[in-house]
């Protein structure tokens, strides 16, 4: 999915007007019905997705900086310096799992009929990056649970 996210190769409702596969006027973005629903938009500059961005990048110690485009914004946030390792291993899971959540998010939303909740949003990205994160070690005494709940300081956790 990151993959296609990144050549702009995801089925949204902007590339699925372009095929004549839906309407031109159902080309509205799910999250915010305010833009057309490219892939820049929907898993970037709309102000849902833009909110969960800042909120994880905050929660790992970091500075979110804008970008024109998907893949810029991929060079940007992987390209970041942390001297860490398991910080710099969050820090990119956390770009992975935030598209991941936003493109499920949107089609729950479409396909399921689910309510869009900026805090739940939140919530399920770091529940993404705190089991993604517990599998790297077999013996780290925390629980997935911990890890969200201290989500701020899991690069600590990991030391």
């Amino acid at each position: 999915m990151a993959w296609l996210a990144l050549l702009d190769r995801l089925n949204t409702k902007d590339r699925l007007a372009r095929k004549r596969v839906i309407p031109a006027e159902m080309n509205i973005c799910t999250f915010c019905n305010s833009y057309i629903e490219n892939i820049n938009h929907l898993l970037l500059s709309c102000q849902f997705s833009w909110s969960i961005w800042q909120l994880i990048a905050e929660d790992l110690g970091g500075v979110v900086a804008t970008a024109d485009n998907l893949r810029n914004f991929y060079a940007n946030w992987t390209n970041v310096r942390i001297a860490n390792r398991t910080r710099k291993k969050l820090w990119v899971a956390s770009f992975y799992a935030t598209i991941w959540s936003l493109w499920m998010q949107r089609n729950g939303i479409i396909f399921k009929q689910q309510q869009l909740d900026l805090q739940a949003m939140y919530h399920i990205v770091k529940w993404r990056v705190a089991f993604w994160a517990r599998a790297w070690k077999d013996d780290i005494p925390y629980s997935v649970k911990m890890l969200v709940q201290n989500f701020h300081a899991i690069s600590r956790l990991f030391m």
